[in-house]
């Protein structure tokens, strides 16, 4: 089995990249097989930042 450590750190590089050039690169790229896995990235990376949106106080719907 892969190092829970290297896809730890890729989670949290996700996190911290624009999402624009997330999308952007997801996008652009030709492999369908690269493309699902730069879309599922972003998919995770917008989850994180909607749930850090949520939990503050000043947000209300």
């Amino acid at each position: 089995m892969a190092d829970k450590n290297i896809f730890e750190k890729l989670f949290l590089e996700a996190e911290k990249t624009n999402l624009q050039v997330l999308m952007d690169n997801a996008l652009n790229e030709k492999d369908p097989d690269k493309k699902k896995v730069l879309v599922a990235i972003y998919t995770y990376a917008i989850g994180q930042k909607q749930k850090e949106l949520l939990k503050n106080t000043e947000f209300v719907i």
